[in-house]
């Protein structure tokens, strides 16, 4: 073979290689941007989840403490539970007090007081000077000379509405006015 033909065979060859890199460039291009678009869609999708699962988590600490911060309500279920237990105390004396200065303990105790006195009990006005902190909870107490049953009903009536309930003697100090004879429900402070 001469140089000629050697030259002109070796332009042939690279023209073919040349003609197959203008071949396989463009669709090895086609296969990245193929990819790129499945890859950032799967991308979208995990981000998404991503949020969807912060959004969600925010939204359940967002409630949770709502209920953490939220003044305590009688619900619909707790009433429905005292409601038959609380009828055999149709006429009795049941009086309420609450922290001197509280709110939020003020008005539970007097949507309790509203509730006894809806079911039939006798509820004078609540008394709204206690110095007791009970955090959490309801001090069932006796002032003078009371039937220890009604005590006994009372606590089954919390009880049975899953409100935390002791019952104790408290100092005639803590707490002014009292009742004569007459059983006390001293509503604390809500609990932390």
């Amino acid at each position: 073979m001469s140089p000629e033909e050697a030259t002109i065979e070796t332009l042939r060859r690279w023209s073919q290689a040349l003609l197959w890199l203008s071949i396989i460039l463009p669709t090895l291009g086609a296969l990245a941007a193929g990819a790129r678009y499945y890859v950032e869609r799967y991308e979208k999708q995990l981000s998404s989840q991503i949020t969807t699962a912060a959004i969600q988590q925010a939204r359940q600490d967002a409630s949770i403490a709502r209920e953490k911060t939220a003044p305590r309500r009688l619900s619909a279920e707790q009433r429905a539970a005292m409601t038959p237990i609380l009828s055999q105390l149709k006429g009795q004396p049941v009086a309420f007090a609450c922290r001197l200065m509280d709110g939020e303990s003020c008005d539970y105790a007097t949507e309790l007081a509203k509730f006894f006195l809806d079911t039939g009990c006798a509820v004078p006005e609540p008394i709204k000077t206690s110095l007791n902190d009970f955090p959490g909870f309801l001090v069932i107490t006796t002032h003078g000379k009371v039937d220890p049953e009604i005590v006994q009903v009372l606590a089954s009536a919390f009880g049975a509405a899953g409100i935390p309930t002791r019952i104790d003697a408290i100092q005639e100090s803590s707490l002014s006015p009292w009742y004569q004879d007459v059983v006390h429900i001293i509503v604390g402070r809500k609990a932390p």
